[in-house]
């Protein structure tokens, strides 16, 4: 019998097999989708993947981890990732108020708008 982590593992990669052509076609140095971080991983599936994809995530991680990195990479993006932005606030994190819950977190953590005023 699989262990739980072995599983895990085998989705992450698995994961990152059907991502990297979307996401790290530029990346010529990739030596392998295992040495993929996470944090860039759960990225690029939420920026360049499909619903079924992104739900694929909340099995192999944390709810709170995969927020973390929503807020951290993708919201301090701007107008540019808006409307993916409402729609992963709207559906995968189920804020009642996107547009105000994304107002403010691209306000506090937008270091270019603080240092460029």
């Amino acid at each position: 019998m699989k262990s739980s982590y072995e599983h895990i593992e085998k989705s992450r990669i698995a994961l990152g097999r059907v991502i990297a052509p979307l996401a790290f076609w530029s990346h010529s140095n990739l030596d392998s989708v295992e040495k993929i971080p996470d944090e860039l991983l759960i990225e690029a599936v939420l920026i360049h993947g499909n619903d079924a994809l992104r739900r694929r995530l909340f099995n192999l991680y944390k709810p709170s981890k995969i927020k973390n990195v929503w807020k951290s990479k993708l919201i301090i993006q701007g107008p540019r990732l808006d409307f993916l932005n409402r729609k992963l606030a709207k559906d995968f994190f189920k804020i009642a108020q996107p547009e105000k819950y994304i107002e403010k977190s691209y306000q506090r953590d937008n270091l270019y708008a603080r240092f460029s005023t």
